[in-house]
């Protein structure tokens, strides 16, 4: 059995690097897990985050027009729900405490129901789905090669990938924010939809299942070692992958709330919860947009 691993207080400081954040997967092509799994998982409220030059990042729609996005991706010009690019209103984006979060509104209702968010973090640890739209491999990138060669933004496609939360992490600050974290392994024991951040998937969503329904646990922020997951095969504490979560539990009050702003209550066909692991003794970069 895993153990659960909190390091509290922890204080750790990370140079940027020009990267946001993406899914991937070590033994999976790009063509791999772009549709649903089913079993009511949120997946239609996984959204892109865009600009003028396209893609930067991933966001979490909550219900109400609120978009979740990690704080750090940005500018942004618009968010794509499916197929349809929705403007965001004038309305400034709302910070989520001193963590790397923030909330911005679209100027349209996309007419999704809302995610439920966890709120007990004795349910953060244990299996896990991500969504995201990061980027895929390259076409050079072979299955099972070490490490991956990641492809351009044309391969920004959503994805989902399991993991499990193993370790929680309090007050990590990296580029002015301090956040609480939930930490992922990406060490090649989680089954062939093992995932991991990389390339866009800053504002990823990290889902759990408690009981029978779903709640958003943690939202994608940052990786081990370059900025994004090298996909190395040197799997153990010091040299894995990690990827890091942004613990909801900890900014959240209850299920339709995030910091000071609230959402409407989401439908039962939408639930989400949430959890919060990490382990914190790792170096850490911070996710940036990619510049064009």
């Amino acid at each position: 059995m895993r153990r659960f691993h909190w390091f509290l207080g922890a204080v750790f400081l990370f140079a940027p690097v020009d990267f946001a954040n993406a899914i991937v997967f070590f033994s999976q092509g790009n063509d791999a897990n772009l549709t649903s799994p089913g079993g009511g998982l949120p997946w239609d409220n996984v959204v892109q985050m865009r600009n003028e030059s396209g893609p930067i990042g991933t966001g979490v729609y909550l219900g109400n027009r609120y978009v979740l996005t990690a704080g750090h991706v940005g500018p942004l010009t618009s968010v794509k729900v499916g197929f349809v690019d929705y403007l965001l209103d004038s309305s400034p984006a709302i910070a989520v405490g001193q963590a790397d979060m923030k909330l911005v509104r679209l100027a349209s209702d996309p007419g999704l129901s809302g995610v439920r968010l966890n709120t007990n973090p004795s349910g953060d640890a244990g299996n896990s789905y991500l969504v995201g739209y990061g980027v895929g491999r390259a076409s050079s990138s072979l299955l099972g090669s070490s490490p991956v060669a990641w492809g351009d933004s044309a391969t920004a496609i959503k994805r989902w990938g399991t993991n499990l939360v193993d370790g929680a992490i309090a007050g990590v600050q990296v580029g002015g924010y301090t956040s609480d974290l939930l930490r992922t392994q990406f060490n090649s024991n989680a089954g062939i939809n093992e995932a991991a951040l990389t390339i866009y998937d800053s504002g990823s969503a990290l889902f759990r299942q408690i009981g029978s329904e779903w709640y958003l646990v943690g939202l994608g922020a940052y990786v081990q070692n370059s900025g994004y997951s090298l996909a190395s095969t040197q799997f153990n504490s010091k040299d894995s992958d990690d990827s890091y979560f942004i613990r909801i539990s900890s900014y959240s009050n209850a299920v339709n709330q995030i910091g000071t702003v609230a959402v409407p209550e989401p439908s039962s066909s939408h639930y989400f919860v949430g959890g919060l692991l990490f382990l914190g003794f790792l170096a850490l970069r911070k996710f940036r947009p990619q510049k064009s």
